[in-house]
């Protein structure tokens, strides 16, 4: 009786400072039963590698503890699942941290638990979700539980606004503007009250100063970086403009010197090899200055709407 009660001690302590989504595991099943079973020995296990730091040895504990879960009802499926997704997500593995995390609500969803817990779960499996999302560079607008979580009638007005901020934010960072703001109508629909009159006017005006930017037309800058540094110039990179044109210049200037001086060895090697070269380099960079510039601008006047979607 002595070594289960330690035992349930150790469990809370370290379920309580486990560094699980930023924010440490909770026990979402409520008081922790006693260990009944040797299988709950390997969770114990897991659990203190996982709170000394061994995270891979952790890792391979949590498995096989969820792995003869397939065969045995454990006590502890939840939190083993849990504390592998904080572990993944320590390693910046999103994608799998919310797969892992979406798997623990899963479990909780089957016993019936308080639905307050789950949400719970469901605010960082959102969070998770996004991460993974900007990690993949994939829009969160197509990933099918943040719909479900912004559409299903069952999901409580916190969900739905953390599910609807998540993925106007995500649209907006990818450049989606009219997917952002149709969104954000969507939002405003269904939940009438999250949003006061003031943060409406603040965010459909930054929507309308949004609309206004003109973006830079990546094929213009192509075009214009036939002269040397131009198209850096028209994507606002002075500093690249200036190299190209130095460079480029100066390579056009010689290649012309070489032609007009019957020098057709160098202009041969600077005409089929260094001068066009570089010539596809400037045309390349000025396109893809053009779009940075873009979606830096876009971001920049998203900001007003970012911080009123994350304010509450």
């Amino acid at each position: 009786m002595k070594k289960n009660t330690s035992l349930i001690i150790q469990l809370i302590i370290l379920l309580l400072t486990a560094k699980a989504f930023g924010q440490g595991i909770t026990n979402f099943t409520g008081t922790l039963p006693q260990a009944s079973s040797p299988y709950e020995d390997i969770f114990i296990y897991a659990c203190n590698l996982h709170n000394k730091g061994a995270y891979d040895q952790a890792e391979v504990e949590y498995k096989r503890y969820l792995f003869m879960s397939n065969y045995q009802n454990v006590q502890y499926e939840t939190e083993a699942l849990c504390s592998l997704a904080a572990l993944y997500e320590l390693k910046e593995n999103y994608p799998l941290a919310a797969e892992t995390c979406q798997k623990a609500i899963q479990t909780l969803a089957k016993k019936e638990i308080d639905p307050e817990k789950i949400d719970k779960l469901r605010l960082i499996h959102i969070r998770l979700l996004s991460l993974a999302a900007l990690q993949s560079k994939e829009y969160l607008s197509n990933n099918l539980y943040i719909y479900s979580y912004m559409k299903l009638p069952q999901m409580s007005e916190q969900i739905k606004k953390e599910a609807y901020a998540a993925a106007i934010s995500d649209a907006l960072m990818n450049g989606r503007i009219d997917y952002a703001q149709k969104t954000f109508d969507a939002a405003v629909e269904a939940l009438p009250n999250v949003w006061n009159t003031q943060e409406r006017k603040i965010i459909f005006s930054a929507f309308a100063d949004l609309n206004k930017f003109k973006p830079k037309k990546q094929k213009l800058a192509g075009y214009l970086s036939f002269v040397p540094g131009l198209g850096q110039l028209y994507a606002a990179n002075y500093k690249d403009s200036l190299n190209a044109f130095l460079l480029n210049g100066s390579l056009i200037t010689l290649s012309v010197w070489s032609l007009c001086t019957l020098d057709f060895w160098t202009f041969s090697l600077l005409e089929f090899n260094p001068l066009i070269r570089f010539m596809r380099g400037n045309i390349y960079n000025a396109q893809k200055d053009a779009y940075q510039y873009n979606l830096k601008k876009q971001q920049e006047l998203s900001q007003p709407i970012l911080q009123e979607l994350n304010k509450k």
